[in-house]
């Protein structure tokens, strides 16, 4: 018998299907899992130097560098030198990059977001409720595991 409440084993299940469709979406773009990683952090956050995409992906600079490279040929990244001082370069996804992920998940987000809207309000509000908190919970995790000692 599974010690978990049913809607945690779900959400587990849900972690584990989202592994799924991140490799399927990176081969579906013709990516390797780690490139597509780094184009999808792009993607959330915007113009970022290689040195803080390598800190987000927890790479090396010359891995990030070169995984950029790889991205810039596919027509799915792009080095921005600043105007205020050209040393200093920034990378960012391209219009193509985001095109091309929204349109695999789009069929997705686009039924969920009817499932949710057609439920009752007090039921969309119990759902986004849990999820904050399943969020919350993950980032607290995340933060916990990352500051442990290994051997």
């Amino acid at each position: 018998m599974d010690p978990y409440h049913p809607a945690s084993s779900a959400l587990q299940a849900l972690f584990d299907l989202a592994n799924e469709t991140e490799r399927e979406v990176a081969r579906c773009l013709q990516l390797n899992l780690t490139d597509y990683r780094a184009l999808s952090a792009l993607v959330q956050s915007g113009p970022v130097t290689v040195g803080a995409l390598a800190e987000k992906l927890g790479a090396t600079a010359a891995t990030t560098t070169a995984l950029v490279s790889r991205l810039e040929s596919r027509g799915y990244a792009e080095r921005l030198r600043s105007e205020e001082d050209r040393r200093h370069v920034h990378v960012s996804a391209t219009p193509a990059a985001s095109r091309d992920i929204m349109g695999l998940m789009r069929p997705l987000m686009d039924a969920t977001n009817q499932h949710i809207e057609a439920l009752p309000r007090p039921r969309q509000d119990a759902v986004e409720d849990f999820l904050n908190v399943a969020l919350h919970l993950m980032q607290d995790h995340l933060h916990s595991l990352s500051e442990k000692d290994v051997p």
